[in-house]
């Protein structure tokens, strides 16, 4: 994949407590997804309207689930690797898990942080057919690195899931832990 979205982390001393990110506050409803592993920052992220939200357990830090099958996930994974191999795991990840798929690139990077915003689909049968959105961003914490992806998807054509996932993936706040 292009190193869309790929910056330079800039690692300088952060606050316990301290927002690295604000989010654009275009969203009414937000939610703070953390992870498990110790010293994993949190992403607050935007709800869409008509969407419930549970937290989840190990790295997937969030579930959401919307109507008409739409469903959104935040996780939140320890990583080792630099932003372009992380990401380029990710969308191995993403993709592989279906026989068809497709993925397209775009630059993402949130308040000097390096993201992307992948976008897709996948099939084993053209039955059942997932269209999917995610925006994935790498977070130096003082300590370590985390890559924060908001996934969202649903049966191809559902109506609704463009307006959903642009509420899903806008920019979103990071607190450090």
């Amino acid at each position: 994949l292009p190193a869309y979205g790929v910056e330079p982390t800039t690692t300088r001393a952060l606050a316990p407590g301290e927002t690295t990110c604000e989010s654009d506050g275009a969203a009414a409803n937000t939610v703070d997804a953390t992870g498990a592993a110790p010293g994993s920052p949190t992403a607050i992220v935007a709800v869409p309207e008509g969407f419930t939200s549970a937290p989840g357990t190990g790295d997937t830090a969030l579930t959401m689930t919307g109507p008409d099958g739409l469903t959104g996930t935040v996780t939140i994974t320890p990583t080792t690797l630099d932003a372009a191999a992380a990401f380029q795991q990710y969308a191995d990840q993403r993709t592989g898990q279906a026989s068809i798929n497709s993925v397209s690139v775009l630059p993402g990077d949130l308040c000097g942080y390096s993201g992307q915003k992948l976008m897709g689909a996948w099939s084993d049968t053209p039955q059942q057919s997932v269209e999917f959105l995610d925006r994935i961003a790498h977070i130096w914490t003082n300590s370590d690195n985390y890559l924060v992806a908001i996934h969202v998807q649903a049966p191809a054509g559902t109506d609704g899931f463009d307006a959903a996932s642009t509420v899903l993936i806008e920019d979103f706040a990071i607190g450090i832990p």
